[in-house]
């Protein structure tokens, strides 16, 4: 029997599972829904940016998800010979079946269900092998649904928004796109967050409490964000790709800055770096151990001020006659929506993040922190562990700095 300390896949690891999935076909459902409904109304050019966009998200995460899939066979290949692994069943079997559904579009999907599928097996049968393995794919389906999720939503709201406050009038497929697009990106952020820590004990995995603050904050500063894009793109249509340009580009330099080795090679780190630099774009996503409060109030400080020349670039340059309807509320809702989002933020780190909860004080400056000797422990106990899960574990769940590590021992010392 596993103790309390011990990994165990539950029936909440299961239900984020479930509802990921739920959230990418509801995704698929909501991109055709609209796309159909441009072309049937004679919207030709918008229906063909729309899919476009859905084309282009799709093949940036199956490219992600086949160098993955293709880079991990030989470590998994090794492991196999010591450790018994669970056999992923996927249709068509083997690397050139993979490399087939890749190409049709479906690799993620099916690697998607075959997760799911196992991780119901180990559910059923307490297999700590199958769960290592379970979780070695779940860490990699979490991180493609959030780059799913941010390329193809984001825009898409976007130009929804622009669509709508253009045409000064919002249809039904409209409505529903936005409402699920949005809830689909912060469920993302938060399933992503939950998916690093499942690696975790169970005393360090996100309760229901913690989980809801992290979804709200999410959706509340995402909203205002992709709101304020859009408000920009419709008085200065031309420019809204230049300044998606000039705010990508620092993203990318500050991606590169912090050394990351996620990749197997170095034109595929390019890439996710470059696809860090879009998610930043939208929203706030750790990817190097550091001090992340300190990242976090340069982030967040930067963004206030680009939504402000955003939004007030659209003010001083609207139609008064035919925004009067809204301006007033927007200008509240934008930046109390962010407010609010950092405040619920900042109760989650103070009150309800796991080390909190669970009587372990941080003593860094580090927003997510975990014990050094914790984490090496958990690494060591598996023999199977995703290294891209190690490298984002560590991100959020930083070791201490050497002067921290000598007042603890220094308070150690009195007590």
């Amino acid at each position: 029997m596993a103790s309390g300390d011990e990994f165990r896949f539950s029936v909440v690891d299961l239900i984020f599972i479930w509802l990921g999935l739920a959230t990418f076909l509801i995704d698929v459902g909501t991109d055709v829904w609209v796309v159909v409904s441009f072309f049937l109304a004679g919207d030709y050019f918008w229906g063909g940016t729309v899919l476009f966009l859905v084309l282009l998200c799709s093949a940036v995460v199956q490219l992600f998800s086949w160098c993955w899939f293709v880079g991990d066979q030989d470590e998994l290949k090794r492991l196999s010979s010591s450790v018994r692994l669970p056999e992923l069943k996927t249709p068509g079997g083997g690397d050139r079946g993979m490399g087939l559904l890749h190409w049709l579009q479906l690799g993620f999907l099916v690697r998607y269900v075959a997760a799911l599928e196992l991780g119901f097996q180990v559910y059923k049968g307490k297999d700590t092998t199958g769960f290592q393995y379970a979780i070695y794919l779940v860490s990699d389906i979490s991180m493609l649904r959030l780059f799913e999720t941010i390329f193809e939503s984001a825009p898409q709201l976007t130009l929804m928004l622009y669509i709508i406050i253009q045409k000064n009038r919002v249809e039904l497929y409209q409505y529903f796109s936005i409402v699920a697009s949005f809830l689909s990106i912060a469920w993302a952020v938060l399933d992503f967050h939950q998916s690093l820590r499942t690696s975790l004990s169970d005393k360090m995995r996100l309760r229901f409490k913690s989980a809801v603050s992290y979804f709200l904050c999410n959706l509340l500063l995402i909203c205002p964000r992709i709101v304020s894009i859009a408000l920009f793109a419709t008085i200065f249509r031309h420019y809204a790709l230049l300044h998606f340009a000039l705010i990508w580009l620092p993203m990318f330099f500050w991606a590169w800055q912090q050394g990351t080795t996620f990749m197997n090679s170095l034109p595929e780190e390019v890439f996710y770096r470059g696809t860090v630099a879009v998610i930043l774009y939208f929203i706030w996503l750790n990817i190097s151990e550091g001090k992340t409060k300190i990242r976090q109030i340069i982030y967040h400080s930067f963004m206030v001020v680009d939504c402000g020349i955003l939004v007030g670039s659209w003010w001083l340059y609207r139609d008064p006659v035919l925004t009067a309807a809204y301006t007033l509320q927007l200008l509240i809702a934008i930046p109390s929506s962010y407010f609010v989002g950092i405040i619920i933020k900042y109760i989650y780190y103070k009150y309800l993040h796991p080390t909190v909860t669970t009587h372990r004080a941080l003593t860094t400056d580090e927003t997510d922190s975990l014990q050094e000797d914790g984490f090496r422990s958990i690494c060591e106990s598996r023999p199977l562990i995703n290294k891209r899960m190690k490298i984002l574990s560590n991100s959020f769940y930083s070791p201490k700095p050497e002067e921290n590590r000598l007042d603890s021992k220094i308070e150690e010392t009195k007590i």
